[in-house]
């Protein structure tokens, strides 16, 4: 009996450590879809939207904050750079929260290369308000939250198949 009860509470412990793990490990992640190159130009069809890997365009976006739609086939090549690209949908103008997302890329840590490796840029197509994605990993939100954006950005940027600027 006394066993049992050491065994149960070992197991107890052992799945406690598990949660923890789960979750300080922030986003879901999400099947490799591959990195090859396609023409400039050439729609590509994704297996999940939006997408944190797949074929993509052989230009990357420069890291910035865009106030118009960037193409995903142009941002995937961003991912597979070990960058991060934050989408956000707005139904309606949404000036406090495209302010808020600018403080991000103006206060986010550099990366190792000596600069911010961030896209943002607005996606008509969200299921929800915000998704921040890196290679093979998704976290979406439906409220600005700085913290977990800032938790996400630290854990996986650089950290894509390609270790460039």
């Amino acid at each position: 009996m006394l066993a049992t009860g050491a065994l149960i509470t070992a197991l107890l412990a052992l799945a406690s450590g598990l949660v923890l793990v789960a979750a300080a490990d922030p986003g879901r992640q999400m099947p490799d879809e591959g990195r090859e190159h396609v023409p400039e130009g050439a729609a590509v069809r994704y297996g999940h939207y939006p997408p944190t890997s797949g074929p993509h365009w052989p230009n990357w976006a420069p890291w910035n904050v865009y106030t118009e739609q960037v193409s995903p086939e142009r941002w995937v090549h961003n991912l597979e750079h070990g960058g991060i690209v934050i989408l956000y949908r707005c139904d309606t103008p949404c000036p406090s929260l495209v302010q808020q997302l600018q403080g991000v890329f103006r206060t986010f840590p550099r990366s190792k290369w000596g600069h911010v490796k961030l896209v943002i840029a607005p996606d008509r197509s969200l299921r929800t308000r915000l998704a921040i994605l890196a290679w093979t990993w998704i976290d979406e939100m439906e409220e600005f939250d700085r913290e977990r954006l800032l938790r996400f950005y630290r854990t996986r940027v650089d950290r894509g198949p390609e270790d460039v600027p």
